[in-house]
């Protein structure tokens, strides 16, 4: 008899799906007010404001966490029978509603707005379905949901640094930011190696530490927000290939030049192409 194929449960996608759509209609037409701090951190002044915006990704980001859990909930194996955690597979997700909530609301047009609003569900929809079709390594789909997860991850990556640098704020801000991106992405990309959850965690969060210190010395350096964001893609791509080689036992001197010389000609065209 052959084994049953775990089938996407679509209705609760649906649900997911209609939530974060009403969500975005809602914050389109009301308005709230905003609230500001000024805060003294490192001995410097720090206003820390808080904005529709701001709010609007915090709840998008938050519910979709909530809404992947309850859909891959009801894979068959989950979740005692999963080969990771289940609540690693709401990372990439959540980020991913949270950047779109951003880019959507940025929109300067009704027109632009909606046809964002509904691609923005429909990315996240397919991002949950692949999330589910990378729950277990025997789904016969796996090896192309995880390579679209894998893409995803370095897209997100990107599109967040490129956000954050952009600001231009203290490094006390963006250094933390793209720190906490970093880990979180990275805490995706290896937790596809058979190790546990802890040492995964421990070399995510070195990722996130370097990509960190990267951002507060690139803030010293005069160059252009998509040059400071695909610098910062090139140090995190460097860093999270060593750390899944050496997680996997793969890591050796030749994919250690390998990586390392990739890294120098994205960096090298980063410097000179770049603006």
């Amino acid at each position: 008899m052959t084994e049953r194929i775990p089938r996407l449960d679509r209705d609760r996608l649906s649900v997911l799906v209609a939530l974060i759509l009403l969500i975005g209609v809602l914050f389109r037409f009301i308005q709230l007010p905003e609230a500001a701090w000024d805060l003294s951190v490192l001995g410097s002044p720090l206003e820390v404001r808080v904005t529709k915006t701001w709010l609007l990704v915090a709840l998008v980001t938050g519910l979709t966490a909530f809404g992947t859990r309850y859909v891959l909930a009801a894979h068959p194996d989950a979740p005692h029978r999963l080969p990771r955690p289940l609540y690693l597979s709401w990372v990439l997700p959540s980020l991913l509603a949270g950047m779109a909530a951003y880019l959507v609301e940025m929109a300067p047009a009704e027109g632009m707005w909606a046809g964002g609003l509904l691609l923005a569900a429909l990315i996240i929809s397919l991002a949950v379905s692949a999330e589910f079709g990378a729950l277990s390594t025997d789904h016969p789909g796996y090896a192309r949901a995880r390579l679209s997860l894998n893409v995803l991850a370095y897209l997100l990556a990107f599109s967040l640094f490129y956000v954050i640098y952009r600001t231009r704020t203290r490094s006390i801000v963006t250094a933390s930011g793209t720190t906490l991106v970093a880990f979180l992405v990275a805490l995706d990309l290896l937790s596809v190696a058979d190790v546990s959850v802890g040492r995964v965690a421990l070399y995510a969060g070195a990722v996130g530490l370097l990509v960190g210190e990267a951002t507060w010395a690139l803030n010293y350096w005069q160059i252009g927000n998509w040059a400071g964001g695909l610098f910062l893609l090139a140090i995190f791509y460097l860093l999270t290939g060593l750390a899944h080689q050496h997680l996997l036992e793969r890591l050796s001197l030749w994919v250690l030049l390998e990586f390392g010389l990739v890294t120098a000609a994205a960096l090298t065209a980063v410097l000179v192409f770049a603006p």
